[in-house]
């Protein structure tokens, strides 16, 4: 998720920041080389990419990377053009790089992409199946949510159900350490604790009768946003504040809490 910067030159960093995210997501095939984005905010290569990494979280390569994944889940969830095609509309010269890297972040393959789409359709979040898979689970941590007077006017917190995954990595991307389903201010999470011992927590809450598909794909109306990390030793809940997401959060690549959901949704695990 961004991430607040202070100082004068802030907004001017920020804005600098924006006009290079927004060059990479109206043509993400594009190269967006260093140099081009840095020049364009007459900054010095070494200088913007550390102001970007300040504001995004991380780096404009890995940002341009998860924002080419995110065009290629909308294309493969919406269009029949083959992957092939899809593969180079996102800037990728060569399928087997692709799909190598659509995999490795996704968390599944480009056709089994497709598939769980299909799975997906017409399942709300609020699905009553859902609720086995919160149930589930035995080793657990506890988990806190709340919405700041800002986000007021959108669903109450008992109207939307929260999906939190647990990562060891800096962004939503690849498998899960872990995962979670809240339902109002409260929950329980799993907790699969990686080999450091800690996970980035990434939150996406939908309202209640959001479609669920929205969870793989991205795009729903209603979308709030959060970030934390798992409750320490002294077993702690972790408290996460929700919020709209920003132009600077880099997207939720990983496609992995669908996943994990599925088997758990009547229709599709008699698909299967």
């Amino acid at each position: 998720m961004a991430v607040d910067v202070t100082g004068k030159d802030n907004q001017t960093q920020r804005d600098a920041v924006l006009a290079a995210v927004g060059a990479i997501r109206e043509n993400p095939a594009a190269p967006h080389l260093l140099a081009d984005l840095a020049a364009s905010g007459f900054y010095s290569q070494f200088h913007f990419h550390r102001i970007f990494a300040r504001h995004t979280g991380t780096t404009p390569g890995r940002f341009l990377t998860a924002l080419r994944m995110e065009e290629a889940k909308r294309l493969l969830a919406h269009t029949s053009e083959t992957v092939m095609n899809i593969s180079d509309r996102v800037g990728y010269q060569s399928l087997g790089s692709f799909t190598t890297q659509f995999t490795r972040l996704v968390g599944i393959s480009p056709g089994r992409f497709r598939e769980l789409v299909d799975d997906l359709a017409g399942y709300r979040v609020a699905e009553p199946d859902l609720e086995r898979a919160r149930a589930a689970e035995s080793r657990t941590l506890g988990c806190e949510l709340s919405l700041p007077a800002a986000e007021a006017s959108g669903p109450p917190l008992g109207d939307r159900v929260s999906f939190v995954g647990l990562f060891n990595a800096d962004l939503p991307q690849g498998g899960l350490s872990g995962f979670g389903i809240v339902q109002g201010a409260a929950g329980r999470l799993v907790e699969q604790r990686p080999a450091s011992g800690r996970s980035e927590m990434f939150l996406v809450s939908l309202p209640s009768d959001a479609l669920l598909v929205g969870l793989a794909v991205g795009g729903q109306a209603g979308t709030l946003v959060g970030r934390g990390r798992t409750a320490g030793p002294d077993g702690a809940p972790a408290e996460l504040v929700l919020r709209r997401p920003d132009p600077l959060d880099p997207p939720v690549v990983s496609a992995a809490p669908a996943v994990h959901l599925r088997p758990f949704l009547t229709g599709a695990a008699r698909r299967r």
